[in-house]
């Protein structure tokens, strides 16, 4: 059992360290999130996952819109600290939130970007 959860943790670290080249090698928040989405690095989310997390937003008086905004602007650090969530966890439920506005409503998701 202990197996596991060491490769979960070491799959996990893995993940944030590519994350962490990923946001490094792209200036713009706009090129952050295009290049997040088309990486294969993560993958749409649980849609009941995401709106169970969005339902928790609502509950903590968060605005969904600017979290999955610094999020993908604020360093890692500098998000967790004002958040108090983790960073990782974050990113992979805004894959699912960009995929679904990019999808539906593109002018939304470019406005969102700039």
């Amino acid at each position: 059992m202990s197996n596991i959860f060491d490769f979960l943790q070491y799959k996990n670290e893995k993940l944030e360290l590519r994350l962490g080249k990923l946001f490094e090698r792209a200036n713009s928040p706009g090129d952050r999130m295009d290049a997040l989405l088309e990486s294969k690095e993560l993958a749409v989310e649980d849609h009941k996952l995401f709106l169970a997390f969005l339902a928790y937003l609502n509950e903590q008086q968060l605005d969904a819109k600017k979290l999955f905004q610094d999020v993908i602007k604020l360093p890692k650090h500098q998000f967790e600290a004002q958040y108090a969530m983790n960073w990782s966890q974050v990113i992979k439920l805004s894959v699912t939130f960009l995929t679904i506005l990019r999808t539906n409503d593109i002018n939304s998701y470019k406005q969102f970007v700039d």
